[in-house]
């Protein structure tokens, strides 16, 4: 016979929308590349944390722009991230 343990959420409690990593605790830096481009140019390039600033002017920019995100464990990257470009706290 099997037994359940109930394992209660860390999120268990907490408004909907709320950033919380959940899961293995990890030490690796974030990694953030940033993929421009439209008919005539193409732009890649690797961004620090303390440049994600320079990531707003791709918000009123025609082109379409990519932000690759590698390492979502560090919540407060993804705050900033959703409060430049405006995202629902859900999308995030």
């Amino acid at each position: 016979m099997f037994r359940f343990q109930k394992r209660i959420s860390k999120k268990a409690g907490l408004s909907p929308g709320t950033l919380i990593h959940i899961g293995e605790k990890k030490t690796e830096q974030v990694k953030m590349q940033v993929i421009d481009y439209d008919d005539e140019h193409l732009e890649e390039k690797d961004l620090d944390l303390a440049s994600i600033e320079d990531c707003l002017h791709l918000k009123d920019s025609p082109t379409v722009s990519w932000i690759n995100i590698d390492g979502i464990h560090q919540v407060d990257v993804i705050k900033e991230i959703g409060k430049i470009f405006s995202l629902h706290s859900l999308i995030l």
